[in-house]
Formats: C-alpha cells, structure tokens, sequence
C-alpha cells in the first residue's frame, strides 16, 4: 500500500501529460513536468537532488549557448534552431537563439536518464563510479532517436554538415555523452549514491522513459535498419531497468 504522501507524487506526476494533453503547448507540460521532477526527485533523493537538476541545466546551456554564439562548437558543427517553429511556443530565446524548451529538456531527459541508471544499479548492485558513466550512457541513447526525428521530420534545427548516422555530426552524440557526465560526477558528493529500494513510484521514469522511444516509428521510417542500430540501445535501457525494478520488488520479501 501506498500512503498518502506517495499517492500525492504520483498523481503529480501524471499532470504534465493531461497538460499536454488539454493545453497542446509543449512549453506548459515542461513546466508541469519540472516541479513534478522536483517533487518526485525530493521525495526519493532528498533536497540534494535539486542540486543536479540545476547543475544539469547550467552545464547544458553554458554547452548550447557556447555553440551557438561562439566560433566553438561544442556539438560538433555549426547548427541553429528554427526559432519560428510552433514547438517554441514560449518564444523565450535565451541570447536570442536558444529556445527555453530546449534548455529545459535537458534537464527532464537528463532525469529519466539518472533514474534509470538508479534503479539498474541498485538491482545490479553496480560501483558509484560505473553509475557515473553510465548515466550519460542512458542520456546519449535517446538522442540516438531524437536527433535524427527533429532534424529531418520535425525541422526544429539544422546542421551545417553530418555523419553517415542521418547526417548527423558524430561529435554531436559526445557532446551529450560529455554534458551528461559532468553533470553526473557530483553524485561523488552530494549524497545521491545510495541504492533505491522497491517503491512503485519508481515505475514513472521507466514508463516515461519508455514513452518518448515512440519516436523510433518515425526514426524507422528514415532508415529502417539506422534506425534499428539507434533504437536497440535506448530500448535495452527499458529492459534493464524493467528487469532491475522487478529485482528490487522481490528483495522486499
């Protein structure tokens, strides 16, 4: 049984999707999803968590904006977002070229992404330090889906040049790697290294997780068998974890 406080979490964090659902506005279900992030990341993690949240988005946007106003590109290539895209429906353009739902993706996907990692490595019984880089494993693996889908169908922004990966820039996949990871090492520090426990909850970020690969029908569709190679390592995170939340469930008792 789940008491209340638990039922109250969870029934927050569902909101951000009848948002979307009534509102159609990107923007809205981010916001709600944010403060469903905190509520749920304090109610397991402890006010530590807000820590990574806000080093997860720093980092990124120092990443993103280093790219897009500089002579540095630190996703590889020059690339820019399509501004006038109803997507950015805030219209918040941080230095006038990096859109605030952007900016804040980083930090819902960076989160599924942590707790996945939590829930193999507590079944799994895996050290801090493999934690660590496995989280922007977990990260990366859903760019392998994203980026191709937003460039070519969804047209949110456009790279000057590729790779033979749907012309995507290779170094782009290490830039997520490397802005995953710097936000991961305080887990060394700030509290957030120690084993879950079985808790139903636990089984949002997987599902949610689960629900963005709804992606790969499309991804498919550009390249059946890309887009199998850039599916199967996202799809075997939800396996993972799967099997590593039902590994806890039973360790209750």
């Amino acid at each position: 049984m789940m008491d209340s406080t638990a039922i109250f979490v969870g029934v927050l964090s569902l909101l951000p999707f009848l948002v979307l659902l009534f509102r159609g506005k990107y923007i809205y279900f981010e916001i709600f999803a944010l403060f469903a992030i905190v509520v749920h990341g304090i109610f397991f993690y402890g006010p530590n968590i807000l820590y990574f949240l806000v080093l997860t988005y720093i980092v990124s946007t120092a990443a993103e904006l280093t790219s897009l106003k500089t002579p540095i590109y630190c996703f590889g290539v020059k690339y820019r977002y399509n501004l006038n895209h109803p997507y950015f429906s805030s219209r918040v353009r941080l230095l006038g070229v990096y859109p605030l739902e952007i900016s804040l993706g980083w930090v819902i996907l960076k989160y599924l992404s942590f707790n996945l990692t939590m829930i193999m490595s507590s079944a799994f019984g895996l050290p801090i330090y493999v934690k660590i880089f496995l989280v922007p494993m977990v990260l990366v693996s859903l760019d392998f889906i994203f980026d191709p889908v937003d460039v070519h169908v969804r047209k949110l922004w456009k790279w000057e040049k590729g790779s033979a990966y749907f012309d995507i820039p290779l170094r782009n996949f290490l830039a997520w790697y490397l802005v995953g990871f710097v936000a991961s090492v305080p887990l060394l520090w700030v509290g957030l290294r120690n084993p879950l426990t079985f808790h139903y909850l636990l089984i949002l970020p997987i599902i949610f997780y689960a629900v963005l690969l709804d992606n790969i029908r499309l991804l498919l569709k550009l390249d059946l068998y890309k887009g199998i190679l850039g599916a199967l390592p996202a799809v075997c995170w939800v396996a993972l974890s799967t099997v590593g939340l039902y590994i806890l469930y039973l360790r209750q008792g």
